[in-house]
């Protein structure tokens, strides 16, 4: 009862902190700007923009998959990527809901009976390895801001670059010891996701106003703030959006081109999680790989 409390607080915090900031935001903005703005976006930058956050997404099964191997949870590739859409679609567009990682564990234990210990730790490292990628990304940035550079602090960044790493793989051989072998190829592949993720975003920069380099950098770096910030509101709505609006007078940026950049990013997430509705309601059965032949194909190599 008392978790069903906590969570339910929780729901209602995320929501009353999104409603809010979009008030205050479109107070300052009105939305028709913004929505004008949408609409004279370049159509051939957003698709590139909607393509580099699907290849995104697909990776990021990819690396959840990685890691259910790893504890010998041989799902199909084609299983996975429709559960990490059907849990996409749960996190952002069911709050108070069960969440999307929790639906995964529900689903796969009651279907295949593993382990839910294994499972709620494959979920939650996959979530912290890819904070560990933003992590990384956002000290490369830095150490481009001509700011640092002036300061003369960018010989800082590799020291801060290698004991964050090691403090990640540190805390996964600790937490996550069944894991550690596959700590460097997700590491990797989250590297990936948050560069596409960047990509994305700079697609959709282009796709309303093309800048000078050093701003791509500023709304690159004001991006994987806002998405380590988006914790604290339902699906990052509101979040996102008043960061970018924040920085938009901190680095001198078009307000409403600002906005209207944390708003697209959540209406192509919100399109993308909207085939998980479609699997959702089409309750496709999930399958395994046949593991007998993975034993024996491992018995062959040995």
């Amino acid at each position: 009862m008392k978790t069903k409390k906590k969570k339910l607080l929780s729901t209602f915090f995320k929501i009353g902190v999104t409603v809010l900031l979009l008030y205050i935001i479109f107070t300052k903005i009105p939305f028709d700007e913004v929505w004008s703005t949408i609409k004279k976006s370049n159509t051939l930058y957003l698709s590139l923009a909607i393509l580099c956050f699907i290849l995104s997404q697909w990776i990021s099964a990819k690396r959840l998959l990685v890691l259910f191997k790893a504890v010998h949870f041989y799902l199909s590739a084609r299983s996975n990527y429709i559960l990490y859409l059907i849990g996409m679609f749960y996190n952002f567009f069911i709050p108070g809901g069960i969440g999307g990682d929790a639906y995964k564990v529900y689903i796969l234990n009651k279907k295949f009976k593993w382990s839910i210990k294994k499972l709620s730790a494959a979920v939650l490292l996959d979530r912290f390895i890819g904070l560990t990628a933003i992590g990384i990304l956002l000290i490369i940035l830095l150490a481009c801001v001509p700011l640092v550079i002036k300061l003369n602090l960018i010989w800082a960044a590799p020291f801060v670059l290698i004991l964050g790493v090691l403090g990640s793989y540190l805390f996964t051989k600790q937490m996550f010891p069944s894991f550690l072998s596959v700590y460097p190829k997700t590491l990797l592949l989250s590297v990936c996701i948050q560069l596409l993720q960047c990509i994305c975003l700079v697609f959709i920069v282009k796709s309303i106003s093309p800048v000078e380099t050093d701003q791509y950098i500023t709304y690159v770096i004001v991006f994987l703030i806002s998405s380590v910030l988006s914790v604290f509101s339902f699906s990052g709505i509101g979040v996102r959006e008043m960061i970018f609006y924040q920085a938009s007078s901190l680095f001198i940026f078009n307000s409403t081109t600002a906005v209207t950049i944390g708003v697209l990013f959540s209406i192509i997430t919100a399109f993308i999680s909207l085939f998980g509705f479609i699997f959702h309601v089409k309750k496709p059965e999930l399958k395994c790989i046949n593991t007998n032949y993975i034993t024996s194909l491992t018995r062959f190599v040995q």
